[in-house]
């Protein structure tokens, strides 16, 4: 009983060159780039967001006045936008580690 498992785990299936599964490979490659791809665009917004109402260094140095003419207070909704943008950032590192390390499925 346990060589036919042993056989079959083996054997190539149909449409697989050299016993590998490539559709699987390429599900694994187009979820990692869009998952990649979500995750930097929340960060940056996360960081775009924090930048709202920052001095603009271009204008305040110009003059050579300071900066704190320039400074704006950064709205409310920018601030919580921000914070919740990061927070989605690390929650996926947190579920990936999650995932690689086998400790935490025990």
């Amino acid at each position: 009983m346990s060589s036919t498992i042993f056989e079959a785990a083996s054997a190539p299936g149909t449409g697989e060159f050299l016993g590998v599964d490539w559709s699987s490979i390429a599900l694994v490659c187009i979820t990692t780039l869009v998952a990649t791809v979500v995750i930097v665009t929340f960060y940056s917004l996360g960081l775009r967001l924090l930048a709202v109402g920052s001095p603009n260094d271009d204008v305040a140095g110009a003059d050579g006045g300071g900066a704190s003419a320039m400074h704006e207070h950064r709205p409310l909704i920018a601030t919580v936008g921000a914070v919740a943008c990061i927070a989605v950032g690390v929650a996926a590192v947190l579920y990936g580690i999650y995932l690689v390390i086998p400790l935490f499925h025990q």
